[in-house]
């Protein structure tokens, strides 16, 4: 290689997909150049973001070890080089452990702009040089040579490296605080190093670690390492860290998890490492774990905008499985503390004494208390206030033998969950001795026999049990009051999942789609009263949900799906048997024949029944 000239040897491939294409954000590249400045030694770090004039422009400067020429042409200009393998040391000069590791970096920057000088700085002695990304294109022989400014000038300006990005591309004016909030969650060495950013050379912002975290109102925490949470796992005391919850759910998209991260910098966003994200804890809880010992592995498992780890190796699974542990663990503290914070403020504010009820009660009548109380003090969305309302309207009725049989029936057949919002519904009790129970016995035994008839009758037509059951969505599960028909989600069903090619009485009647309880989409499809729901019945159901929670769920309209399908009888085969058991578990499909639903309506509704079965004896 010609010593007078700088080369930068590649394959244009690699510009165009690891530069311009991987790298197209702005705190993304500038946390690559900070990655750099890192591993140089520099203690501090300056960015100017100008946009005073149409083309957009950023100053980048440091005080790290600068270049010398042929550093710049051995290191600098050598697409993919692994800094860690190709000097002696993983170490800085100063001890630091190097971030940097496949020598893809120094491209990022064209992935924002056009154009970037170089100007550099070591033991006196400065270069500086141009590249442009055009030109890099258009070159052959995959070499470019950069244009040289300034080649081995005596100076007396200290060392260090300014790049200037020229050209950005970027419509919007630069916003720091947002730049800088952005950044601050992409590393946790904000403490050692000084990062300064600038706005037009004004209004400068300090980066610090904590940022990411403000305005947030933390109300538990768990530190690591911690002897509670080893759980067999061999790196286990090697993770560093904190996981904590807020008092409100967390506001921003990006911090709703645990981030990873390895050398002080992210490998992995916020995340719960494959854990369904239907938890209400999930809402609530951020954090960052420290695992530099996955870049002391010697396979390379970061990726490499490092947004996330490869999942796929042995040592990695073994990393989720216990995150996962982990995470399910801090859940269930966090579900118990938010219970005892709650029963405390009850006590105060309203009196109720739960521990003291509680502690009185028989041992069976003590679990039966705490199994559906529990899950009142543990909702973050059920305030104070209906909270007392929920659990005094329990302690007042819970020495009636019917009340606590109906209550442990809930309590059995559904998830903790939906368990206030039933206790909420069973508030139906103090109509038994108002002068309108006798209305509402007949109305709910009228609509009862009305549904058997049509059953015996085998209903086919769509319009018929359509909105029989949409007018009296309680047939097909209490927890319904209310379903508000979304016609586009069943349309949207049908055009992806049709019956041309099966035969007539294999066919579905029709769907219904209904979101009214808000988070929870319940899709029903409605077989015809002599259809056999099988193994493959259940299964599109399943795929019913995913197909909806892939292509549609958001925070503003449903994040779960929740299907049912309605049909004459049921398979005896075992392995649908068991995908019932399965899914229903899982809370994801629930199978239902016409006459389960008929028999479920009445055991919910026997009061009535017993009720209305008087008052027609004393007519």
């Amino acid at each position: 290689m010609n010593s007078e000239e700088l080369i930068m040897q590649f394959d244009p491939r690699t510009i165009e997909h690891l530069g311009i294409s991987l790298y197209s954000k702005l705190p993304t590249v500038i946390a690559e150049l900070i990655s750099n400045s890192w591993d140089a030694d520099a203690e501090n770090i300056k960015i100017d973001f100008k946009d005073e004039t149409a083309e957009k422009e950023i100053i980048y400067a440091d005080d790290g070890l600068g270049m010398t020429f042929d550093e710049l042409n051995q290191k600098f200009l050598i697409i993919g080089r692994n800094r860690r393998t190709d000097d002696t040391s993983d170490e800085t000069e100063k001890g630091r452990k190097v971030i940097g590791k496949k020598g893809l970096g120094k491209l990022s920057v064209f992935g924002i702009c056009k154009e970037i000088e170089v100007i550099t700085v070591k033991n006196n002695i400065k270069n500086s040089f141009i590249m442009n990304i055009d030109d890099i294109l258009k070159s052959k022989n995959s070499e470019y040579k950069p244009s040289i400014k300034i080649k081995n000038q005596t100076v007396t300006e200290q060392s260090g490296t300014t790049i200037i990005i020229r050209q950005v591309k970027r419509k919007n004016d630069f916003l720091n605080e947002e730049i800088a909030v952005s950044l601050a969650k992409k590393f946790l060495i904000f403490d050692q190093i000084n990062v300064e950013i600038s706005h037009n050379g004004k209004d400068s912002i300090i980066i610090t670690n904590e940022m990411k975290f403000e305005g947030f109102k933390n109300q538990f925490e768990w530190i690591f390492p911690n002897d509670k949470f080893v759980d067999g796992y061999k790196h286990a005391k090697n993770i560093v860290g904190k996981i904590f919850t807020l008092r409100t759910p967390v506001s921003d998209p990006e911090m709703k998890g645990v981030y990873l991260t390895s050398r002080g910098k992210i490998v992995n966003t916020a995340s719960f490492f494959g854990l369904r994200d239907t938890d209400q804890f999930h809402t609530y809880v951020t954090g960052y774990l420290e695992v530099d010992f996955i870049d002391d592995l010697l396979d390379d498992l970061i990726s490499t905008d490092r947004q996330s780890l490869n999942w796929e190796t042995n040592e990695t699974r073994e990393l989720q499985d216990y995150l996962q542990k982990l995470i399910r663990k801090i859940g269930n503290e966090w579900r118990r503390k938010r219970g005892e914070v709650k029963k405390k403020s009850i006590k105060d504010t309203k009196n109720i004494d739960i521990d003291d009820w509680t502690a009185k009660l028989p041992t069976y009548e003590r679990e039966l208390g705490e199994k559906i109380i529990n899950p009142v003090l543990h909702d973050p969305k059920i305030d104070i206030e209906e909270s007392s309302k929920i659990i005094g309207g329990v302690i007042d009725k819970f020495q009636n033998a019917d009340f606590r049989a109906y209550a442990s029936h809930i309590a059995d057949i559904n998830k903790p969950e939906d368990i206030p919002q039933l206790l909420k519904l069973m508030e139906e009790w103090k109509v038994i001795e108002a002068k309108q129970f006798s209305d509402l016995a007949h109305t709910r035994i009228e609509v009862i026999k009305q549904f058997e008839e049509h059953i015996k009758t085998d209903t086919k037509e769509v319009p018929t049990l359509h909105n029989f059951l949409k007018k009296f969505s309680w047939l097909l599960d209490p927890r319904i009051l209310e379903f508000k028909d979304e016609v586009r989600y069943s349309t949207i069903l049908k055009e992806n999942f049709p019956e041309d090619a099966l035969n007539e009485k294999d066919r579905r009647i029709d769907f219904l789609c209904s979101n009214a309880l808000g988070g929870i989409l319940y899709v029903v499809e409605i077989k015809k009263s002599k259809y056999k729901l099988d193994e493959k019945a259940i299964e599109q159901a399943y795929k019913y949900g995913v197909f909806l929670k892939d292509k549609y769920s958001t925070t503003n309209s449903f994040t779960r799906v929740v299907c049912y399908v309605i049909g004459g009888e049921k398979s005896e085969d075992k392995y649908f048997r068991s995908k019932e058991d399965t899914y229903r578990n899982s809370g994801e499909v629930f199978v239902r024949t016409y006459t389960e639903l008929l028999e479920q309506a009445k055991e919910f509704h026997k009061e009535f029944i017993q009720k209305y079965d008087e008052i027609n004896k004393n007519k």
